[in-house]
This record gives C-alpha cells, sequence and structure tokens, in this order.
C-alpha cells in the first residue's frame, strides 16, 4: 500500500467550503458490501435500481460528520453501525488524481471522493453537471439487522467484483442474484427482477477511479474490519 503523502490535523481540512457535503458508509459482510436499493425509476421505458451507499447529506443538527452517518444508518436502515477507523484515507480527487493521506483527527473515514452530481450515468466527473460534491465514506459494521424503509425500500449485498461491474455499466437484477447477491426487500417481489441496477453516488465514483484495483480495494476494507473486531494491531487500510 503506498504510503500516506501527507498528514492534516482532521477530515475538515480535507473539504473545500464551495462544495455540497455527504456521508456515506462502506458495510463490509461477509466478504459482500451492503448497498441501499432506492425506489425503481425510468431510463428510456427500462426500470432502474439505483445502488447507493447507506447515507446522505449532513445536516444543521449533526454534530459530526460520524453522527451524521450515524443519523442516516437509523434513517435508512433502521440498525446502528460501530465505526471502523482507518490509519489511512484514500483521498479521490477525480478519475486520475488519487492520494493516501493520513488524518490525525478522531474521524479518519476511509475515502474522501470528489465528483461532480447529477452527471450521466457511469459518468462521474462529466462536463455537465450541476456541481461539486464531497462524499466521506466511512468503514463500519452493522450493529443489528439492517432493514428496508420508506427511503429504500430494498437492499442489496454485493461483491467486490459485482460492484466494479455495476459502475460501469447497468446489470440486470436478476443476474446479480444468480451470481450470488443477496436481496432484501420491504414487501418481497415488488421490484421487477428485470430492472437493471446502477451503482450511483460515492462508490461509483471511487469504483470507477480504482479500476481495477477496486476488487483489492474492497477486499482490504474486509481485511481492516476483520482485524478491528479481534482487536489487532498493525497497518491500517
Amino acid at each position: 500500500m503506498p504510503a500516506p503523502t501527507v498528514s492534516v490535523p482532521d477530515v475538515y481540512a480535507l473539504i473545500p467550503p464551495d462544495v455540497f457535503v455527504g456521508v456515506g458508509m462502506i458495510l463490509p459482510c461477509e466478504g459482500h458490501f451492503l448497498l441501499g436499493v432506492r425506489p425503481p425509476k425510468l431510463d428510456h421505458s427500462l426500470p432502474v435500481l439505483e445502488l447507493t451507499a447507506i447515507g446522505g447529506a449532513m445536516e444543521t443538527s449533526d454534530a459530526s460528520l460520524s453522527a451524521g452517518a450515524l443519523r442516516e444508518s437509523q434513517e435508512e436502515i433502521g440498525c446502528t453501525v460501530r465505526f471502523a477507523p482507518c490509519c489511512e484515507t484514500l483521498v479521490v480527487h477525480d478519475e486520475t488524481h488519487m492520494e493516501w493521506v493520513r488524518i490525525l483527527g478522531p474521524e479518519r473515514p476511509a475515502v474522501v471522493v470528489f465528483r461532480h452530481y447529477r452527471t450521466p450515468p457511469h459518468e462521474p466527473w462529466h462536463t455537465q453537471h450541476k456541481g461539486r460534491s464531497c462524499l466521506i465514506l466511512f468503514l463500519a459494521d452493522l450493529d443489528g439487522q439492517p432493514a428496508p424503509t420508506d427511503e429504500l425500500p430494498a437492499a442489496i449485498w454485493l461483491s467486490p467484483e459485482q460492484i466494479l461491474l455495476v459502475a460501469r455499466q447497468d446489470m440486470p437484477l436478476q443476474q446479480l442474484l444468480d451470481q450470488g447477491a443477496r436481496f432484501l426487500e420491504a414487501q418481497p417481489g415488488s421490484l421487477p427482477r428485470h430492472a437493471l441496477a446502477r451503482l450511483t453516488d460515492s462508490q461509483e465514483a471511487l469504483v470507477l477511479a480504482l479500476g481495477e484495483t477496486a476488487v483489492w480495494f474492497y477486499r482490504e476494507l474486509v481485511r481492516r474490519c476483520a482485524a478491528q473486531e479481534e482487536g489487532a494491531s498493525g497497518p491500517g487500510i
């Protein structure tokens, strides 16, 4: 793993004053990763299910970035999480510029992602957009069983390989299920299996920037969470 190129006093030192700030979580479970599923929408007459990290926009009542992430986990999946602080944080500036930094403060996310928002699918840095966003992704373990909510009527667990696949192109939901993805719906059978699954938001940009190394990166996150659970010491991700 590359050594951090710089140390910063806290995560806020990485956030410019002129960008939208969102928080989210990377949630590994038995080698797969939990993503929320938004209500279906039509794209060229085809139903599309957008897959997104559990998280959302910061609110004025949030005392910190991690507090905002905890609030979002309660609102979107009805359970809490346990954060796994990372010794190194990957900062994704765009598809050609990434760096590792060491955050000295108490909030140490796994990733800080900069991307444009409201861009065409699978093009998070497209020149046609509505502005810039800074998305903070914490590594965390689920503390309880997730449950779909009004905001996210379903959840899905994908392997690192599947995450890379749906970041690059829309994939039929049924194909992902046939390949071993787990799916949880508020109302079983309510979402069309022929719908296309599309990765969006922070993890879309993260995976597209990492390319083929995304699979390695997500596996390292699994290792880091396992080490945290065992109380192991040593370099973080």
